[in-house]
């Protein structure tokens, strides 16, 4: 458990100063920014709304315009005995009356009225715009509402908003079918037209509240956008015409997606409620508001405002960072005061809380120097005191710790080449061992600790020879069977020998398993790969090694590189390829080289 980090005295003054200067100016700066804020989104809501419902009735009116005017052309034409009146006139007086109603009315593209006739003779008295629409998409207009108005003789026909190509413009079509006693549902008389939607394009220009109609400026800068949606949420009319002539789907939209709810379950009234969309990698938090306009039975048309209210409301950032500035330059005129008064009252402490954290973390030789006669003096002169006290135990104690492993590995070596000493071919073999065995875990990359531990492990491995009767362990020749038999008990001895103390049990493994084999064949219980502890298979590749290079009665020494091959041939099966890879770059870069030598030299003297 680690202890709690403890809290200045100084930062509790500061605290205190603080909150009695800051605290009361943030909560009163904040909440006036708060009602400003709510202000003014409650402003930009009822503004939002009164856009909506304006271009919602705009557009009604001037859809419903249209409707009664071409349903009272149809009524009187039935008054006069239906559209063959029309062809028994002259086509010129025909063509002047229709011409006249488009002079009259500059958003009329097409008046026209469609006779019964037979389909071998279908007749269109009709006059448009030449500018506005050609003749392939007069046909195309007309067809569909014939098709429309005989599906239904009791309405007058309202198209969706249409896209007319000749004059980059949209429009709608509108038909009526005359009512006479002769009508029939495949052959309806018809009056209508096609009337351009411009003025409510201009009428959503002029409702927007911006001069850049960008799409993404208009969202990014705060301006108002308002625009049309079908009940599919495709744009029908916005202020940038690049999303209307390239059809744009919105229906991802929050207040989008509300509108198009609301008019599946019949609810007309206008609402403005927050959401969210995407644009880039950037959310914006939006404020939208809705209004249905049903330009025919069946055929609403949504009018969606929407406005980024982040950008919209920068009077209050601005506000937000007025008030923050004011804050922070209070904050630092009652810091200032509050560090005077603070550091005069906690400085002797922090120098003596500061002594103590570094005596408490070992640096004994650390003394506090506070000048003062008050309690904090003496408390001062006592942690130097058990400062002094302390450091002299742990000299102490150091020294005890570092004679003992003296003493312990010198007990250790000196058993080892007790071991050695009793086969003239094999003294000095354990130290060897070790030097070999630490320098390849020193190219393995292991710890200090674990290289340490293959260090005595590495002295002790033969130690169960002191168990194996000298007949067999000198014999100069190759052992019997049953003398190899006995052979192979050392490791076993050894590990009984050092188990019996508890401090040597963490090298027992590399004792007793340094004749295992990778492929199980080894004794003293047949393990294999990665069942053998790391340290025996260090150990065993460091034993071969030694005992390969050094004369035996049964062989004479091997160069260093030759037995590396040796052991190479064996990796896999016998060693740990990755210890004997450690072999390898160990002799290539040259660190067995002085254990190597030494043995030379000795053997040069005639000592081995």
């Amino acid at each position: 458990m680690q202890p709690r980090k403890p809290t200045k005295i100084l930062y509790t003054f500061l605290a205190v100063i603080l909150s009695l200067t800051i605290l009361p100016l943030m909560t009163i700066s904040w909440k006036l920014i708060g009602i400003g804020r709510e202000s003014m989104r409650l402003n930009e809501r009822a503004e939002q709304l009164r856009s909506v419902v304006l271009v919602a009735n705009e557009l009604r009116t001037y859809v419903g315009g249209y409707r009664h005017q071409i349903a009272g052309m149809a009524r009187t034409l039935e008054a006069i005995g239906g559209a063959e009146v029309l062809l028994r006139q002259e086509e010129s007086a025909r063509n002047r009356q229709l011409a006249q109603f488009l002079e009259d009315d500059a958003n009329l593209i097409l008046l026209g009225i469609a006779p019964r006739s037979s389909e071998a003779d279908t007749r269109l008295v009709a006059q448009w715009d030449s500018k506005k629409i050609l003749g392939e998409e007069v046909r195309d207009t007309v067809g569909e509402a014939l098709k429309a108005v005989s599906r239904r003789l009791d309405r007058t026909y309202v198209s969706t908003p249409r896209y007319i190509r000749s004059s980059n413009e949209f429009a709608i079509v509108l038909a009526h079918p005359l009512h006479k006693a002769d009508t029939t549902p495949d052959q309806p008389e018809v009056v209508l037209a096609v009337v351009s939607l411009e003025p409510i394009f201009n009428l959503v220009n002029v409702t927007s509240a911006s001069g850049n109609l960008n799409h993404e400026a208009l969202l990014r800068n705060g301006s108002r956008v308002v625009f049309l949606v079908d009940q599919q949420g495709r744009i029908l009319a916005h202020p940038d015409r690049a999303l209307v002539y390239t059809p744009t789907n919105v229906s991802d939209w929050g207040i989008v997606a509300k509108w198009q709810d609301t008019i599946a379950i019949d609810v007309s009234a206008p609402l403005a409620e927050p959401f969210e969309i995407r644009l880039g990698n950037d959310r914006l938090p939006m404020l939208g508001s809705c209004a249905t306009a049903l330009i025919a039975p069946e055929l609403p048309l949504g009018v969606i405002a929407v406005i980024n209210e982040e950008a919209a409301y920068s009077s209050v950032t601005t506000m937000i960072w007025q008030a923050s500035i004011l804050t922070v330059v209070t904050a630092l005129v009652a810091a200032g005061v509050g560090l005077l008064l603070a550091y005069w009252v906690t400085s002797p402490i922090a120098a003596v809380a500061h002594g103590a954290r570094a005596i408490a973390g070992g640096d004994f030789a650390r003394r506090i120097a506070v000048r003062s006669r008050s309690e904090i003096g003496q408390l001062a002169e006592d942690f130097n005191a058990m400062a002094e006290q302390i450091q002299r135990y742990i000299t102490d104690l150091r020294f005890a710790v570092n004679e003992n492993r003296e003493l312990f590995l010198g007990t250790v070596k000196a058993l080892a080449e007790a071991i050695d000493g009793k086969d003239p071919y094999t003294r000095g073999h354990s130290e060897r061992v070790k030097m070999y065995s630490v320098l390849m875990a020193e190219h393995m990359g292991l710890n200090a600790e674990e290289i340490e531990d293959i260090r005595v492990a590495a002295l002790l491995h033969d130690v169960g020879k002191i168990g194996i009767e000298d007949r067999i362990l000198k014999k100069p020749a190759a052992l019997t069977e049953e003398e190899y038999t006995i052979m192979k008990t050392h490791p076993e001895k050894g590990a009984k020998i050092m188990a019996e103390i508890p401090q040597m049990k963490k090298y027992v493994p590399g004792m007793y398993y340094h004749h295992e084999c990778m492929d199980g064949r080894g004794y003293p219980i047949g393990l294999k790969g990665d069942q053998i502890p790391l340290m025996a298979r260090i150990i065993s590749v460091a034993d071969t090694f030694d005992a390969m290079t050094t004369n035996r009665p049964y062989q004479r020494a091997m160069t260093p590189e030759v037995a590396v091959q040796k052991i190479w041939s064996f990796a896999g099966t016998r060693y740990d390829p990755n210890v004997v890879a450690a072999l390898e770059s160990a002799l290539k870069a040259g660190k067995l080289d002085e254990v190597i030598h030494g043995y030379q030299m000795t053997l040069a003297a005639g000592k081995a």
